[in-house]
């Protein structure tokens, strides 16, 4: 561990923006939890090996994002490729530490909020083209931040656009950092793989969107990673961002969140008391990034 903590310090003063340095540090705090529950980890060697790619990979091209705009491109977009693996990666590791799921909390909390559970209350809406319109708010999660983050990289160069895509990845990996350690704090897994999938098979809308988002969670699901919704994070920092930066799509995006956050409940992927601190956590990051200068240089 003390290896690790020296390398840490060894390469922070190479990276020059903060999510280049809240990445090392989360790979390399997932190499030493690995490495201290490796007995239980299964293919624990996979996670180290991908863990030192990913921190040379960030070292690597952070030194040389100057050397023309192919770099600073493939530099600048790393984080997505990270907001999916760390996610993957530490659903795996969901039991590491605590060894139990904590959803008897998620239940209470909804139970003390709600008369009736709102997943429960929205599946008894049986109009095919409400459930469809839920699924559609689902999906508008996947292009959300690329096509938002997209806009503001292209636009980099414009004096009001200038540094907002860092701000933007920077609040998002705090965001995320956030959701990683109480995922593994406080480890719980969707209602459906709690009550198990074929409570929430029976909504099945039929609709494109819903064939979409099944075959994406399908492929792409993950057990645990409930509490707080990382999805409805990214939707609400990027929300906040467009309403600063883009005022005229601002309330489409706030309508597509909307309907996300009841079609994440609706499917079974959340409890409502997720996307509540996942909004929360959003709005909180976006807010605190949008109103200071970014951290560090491109």
């Amino acid at each position: 561990m003390a290896s690790c903590f020296r390398l840490l310090a060894t390469l922070i003063p190479t990276l020059m923006n903060l999510t280049d340095r809240i990445y090392v540090a989360v790979h390399i705090a997932l190499s030493v939890l690995v490495c201290a529950r490796y007995a239980e980890v299964a293919h624990g060697w996979r996670y180290l090996v991908w863990n030192a790619i990913a921190i040379a990979a960030i070292v690597f091209l952070s030194r040389n994002r100057h050397d023309g705009t192919g770099w600073e491109f493939v530099h600048d977009w790393l984080p997505l490729v990270f907001f999916i693996t760390v996610f993957e990666e530490v659903s795996y590791l969901s039991l590491s530490l605590r060894g139990t799921w904590q959803n008897p909390w998620l239940v209470a909390w909804e139970s003390a909020l709600f008369a009736l559970p709102p997943g429960e209350w929205l599946r008894s809406c049986t109009s095919p083209w409400f459930r469809e319109l839920l699924e559609f708010g689902y999906f508008s999660f996947y292009p959300l931040y690329p096509a938002a983050a997209g806009v503001l990289w292209a636009w980099r160069g414009r004096p009001k656009f200038a540094g907002a895509f860092r701000r933007l990845t920077d609040s998002l990996s705090v965001g995320y950092v956030v959701c990683y350690a109480l995922y593994l704090l406080f480890p719980t897994r969707s209602p459906s793989h709690n009550v198990g999938l074929n409570a929430i098979a029976s909504t099945q809308s039929g609709g494109p969107f819903h064939r979409m988002v099944r075959m994406i969670q399908g492929s792409a699901g993950v057990h645990g990673n409930a509490f707080p919704s990382a999805h409805i994070m990214l939707a609400f920092a990027v929300l906040v961002f467009a309403f600063r930066y883009f005022r005229r799509v601002a309330p489409w995006i706030l309508l597509c969140n909307f309907l996300m956050c009841l079609g994440a409940v609706y499917d079974g992927y959340h409890y409502a008391v997720d996307v509540v601190a996942g909004a929360m956590l959003g709005i909180g990051a976006g807010v605190a990034s949008v109103t200071h200068k970014a951290t560090g240089n491109r």
